[in-house]
């Protein structure tokens, strides 16, 4: 079983299905740190930045040796969707006997 998401607001990760799930659009309460890579889900929306481009959120990783910068995990028009989570979804996609659909008309207006 594998939830791919287009939602950002975080209610599949907090469900418990987070080792099966790929986030496409990001997530407003996910914060990664540039560095070490180490996830930190937060109870509050993470975005702080005003420019499209900008994810740092002013904090900083908390592994011992690391303090790299944390940034937000949002995809904003014109990025790249993440490679983890496409690829994810992709290789589960492929795997599937069945796939549901719910809620989306998977276009952009």
């Amino acid at each position: 079983k594998h939830v791919i998401s287009q939602n950002v607001d975080g209610m599949h990760r907090k469900s418990g299905i987070a080792q099966n799930l790929s986030e496409l659009h990001g997530n407003t309460n996910l914060e990664v740190c540039t560095i070490c890579g180490r996830e930190y889900l937060r109870d509050y929306g993470v975005r702080v930045a005003q420019g499209t481009f900008e994810h740092r959120t002013g904090r900083f990783c908390c592994v011992p040796g690391c303090h790299g910068a944390l940034k937000d995990s949002i995809v904003n028009f014109g990025e790249n969707l993440p490679e983890r989570s496409i690829n994810g979804g992709y290789t589960n996609s492929m795997r599937s006997d069945l796939h549901i659909v719910l809620g989306s008309s998977l276009t952009v207006r």
